[in-house]
């Protein structure tokens, strides 16, 4: 009776364990990819739905006539009357000084029978500040605008005919001290301090300073803050901009597509989420948000 294994036997164990071991492996590389994969759609998931909730947030409180899309070539037009041609990569808006509203420092109606020249009274208006602009709602809160409408808002550097650099005094007097006056005046207004827009590293100009401490590649989608058109400021790093001011954020990573679209005086914002992840296919979807 055989007492041991021959060399050969030996040689085909040996062999079927290797087999083995390389389609475990195999298996396991197969597991962890996909693991890492399915946490990699769950995190940008996360991420850009966290995106358009802080986008849908801020434009939601746009004062609406004022919101615009623009071109590489600084082109731009009211966002409702955009089409496929105009190829519009940038977003912007005024924005509704809300912390003041919501903290009642003054209530957007003027009291029309008070009106005294160049000096509005706007009643349960206590603010003092002279770093505001004023827009009035006009129509359906749409705010006025004549037919020039490029230079209605100072946007990239023009004119600013139909927004008003103002005063208040604390006491309700809102004194209109632009050199341009307001061929209509309505009951209503909006008070702003900042513009917004928003665009991806691809469209704007990584060279600008503010962007310095920041890490910002093609696909990063930013949100910049804190500039004012009625003073002929563009955002810190607007690729056709000669007077760059404000703030810049990062709102999200490996956004390969940024679109956005007027229907029905509402904004539809999209986001195409694309990564690539070695040894799978990419991680790739789209991210909408409606904002009323």
């Amino acid at each position: 009776m055989r007492k041991a294994a021959t060399l050969i036997e030996l040689i085909m164990v040996l062999v079927i364990i290797s087999l083995l071991s390389v389609a475990t492996f195999k298996a396991l590389e197969k597991l962890t990819i996909r693991e890492y994969k399915v946490k990699e759609q769950t995190r940008l998931s996360l991420e850009s739905q966290i995106a358009v909730d802080i986008i849908s947030n801020y434009l939601k409180y746009r004062v609406p006539y004022t919101t615009i899309g623009s071109n590489s070539n600084g082109d731009f037009k009211y966002i409702g009357d955009l089409t496929n041609a105009d190829n519009a990569i940038i977003l912007e808006w005024f924005g509704r000084d809300r912390d003041d509203f919501y903290t009642q420092q003054y209530s957007g109606f003027l009291d029309m029978a008070k009106k005294n020249g160049d000096v509005l009274y706007s009643p349960d208006t206590n603010l003092s500040d002279s770093d505001l602009n004023l827009v009035f709602a006009g129509s359906f809160d749409r705010a006025y605008s004549d037919n020039d409408y490029e230079n209605s808002f100072g946007w990239h550097s023009h004119d600013s005919t139909e927004s008003f650099d103002v005063t208040l005094d604390g006491s309700g007097n809102i004194t209109i001290t632009d050199a341009t006056k307001p061929e209509f005046i309505y009951e209503k207004y909006f008070l702003t301090k900042s513009a917004y827009a928003i665009a991806r590293g691809e469209d704007i100009d990584k060279n600008a300073a503010c962007l310095n401490d920041l890490s910002v590649d093609n696909d990063t989608l930013l949100l910049f803050y804190d500039y004012q058109p009625w003073e002929n400021e563009t955002f810190c790093a607007d690729p056709n901009g000669t007077n760059q001011a404000g703030s810049v954020t990062i709102l999200m990573k490996n956004v390969a597509g940024f679109s956005f679209k007027e229907m029905d005086y509402t904004i539809r914002v999209l986001l195409d989420i694309n990564k690539t992840i070695r040894g799978t296919s990419p991680v790739h979807f789209s991210k909408m948000k409606v904002v009323f």
